[in-house]
């Protein structure tokens, strides 16, 4: 507990910096990876922007000490976190891109700690997965994600196995599928389920009103965990949201396509929308 309190955020959450622009740009990986998703797509950015990558809590190298299993087992108590560290930082006025539920916990701290960020880039992420026909289709229906999370219960290492295979879809190359599921299983049990529970059940529709800044929602064509439809309604239902869709496929285009990801992203880290 004293390592805890004596650590700042910046420790605890394994903040690294790369880049040489003078552009600060926050990274947040998604569900069941940390910072080390971003590997391929760092060389192609850090010529002309700070990154500033971390390790959500329970994640990647972040400090064991520092996880509270109540509170970072929503995506809540993340973004508390993640605005808290921008104050820490002193960050205004940034970028932020995030990944899948990276994009949600992201867009979430900049309504807790406003003027952090002046524009958001969300990558394949939704503000709800659960389908509530007809007139919503987040991409599953209750009894779909009832059995994954009893998949997860119950076999952990075939869960992996099998969200591997279907978020990367036709992307995936072997090498791929190894990867990512490696990514999942290096993450322990006790600190993904309750997330996952949190994430696939969870609803942040009613936030997305609130949020004033520019907003860029970037979809691969093909996802088979975020359907074309969930991206269109997060961008079509933020004030300001913009979908640029990518002609790639699977949910984790910073594995599998990070070449495109890094043009595209190159044309949403601007201000050209103030």
């Amino acid at each position: 507990m004293t390592r805890n309190l004596t650590r700042s955020l910046t420790q605890q959450l394994n903040v690294t910096r790369h880049g040489r622009g003078a552009i600060p740009v926050v990274m947040l990986h998604g569900f069941g990876c940390d910072q080390t998703v971003w590997s391929r797509l760092l060389p192609r950015l850090e010529a002309d922007y700070q990154l500033i990558l971390l390790d959500l809590s329970g994640f990647g190298a972040s400090d064991p000490a520092a996880f509270d299993p109540q509170r970072h087992g929503t995506p809540a108590g993340h973004a508390e976190n993640l605005a808290a560290l921008c104050e820490e930082l002193q960050l205004e006025g940034a970028m932020m891109v995030g990944h899948s539920i990276g994009g949600t916990i992201g867009m979430m701290a900049s309504l807790l700690r406003p003027g952090t960020f002046d524009k958001l880039c969300l990558i394949c992420s939704s503000a709800r997965y659960l389908d509530e026909p007809p007139h919503y289709r987040g991409g599953y229906s209750e009894a779909e994600l009832d059995g994954l999370m009893q998949l997860m219960e119950q076999n952990y290492l075939d869960w992996a196995g099998a969200l591997s295979t279907i978020a990367l879809g036709d992307a995936g190359t072997p090498s791929h599928r190894h990867d990512l599921q490696q990514r999942l299983l290096a993450v322990p049990p006790e600190v993904l389920r309750p997330l996952a529970r949190s994430i696939f059940f969870g609803d942040t529709r009613h936030l997305l009103p609130g949020v004033s800044i520019p907003s860029v929602v970037v979809q691969t064509a093909h996802d088979a965990i975020v359907p074309m439809e969930a991206a269109e309604y997060l961008a079509d239902s933020l004030p300001r949201g913009e979908l640029v869709v990518m002609q790639s496929a699977g949910h984790y285009p910073q594995l599998t396509d990070p070449e495109t990801l890094a043009w595209v992203l190159r044309g949403c880290l601007t201000l050209q929308d103030h």
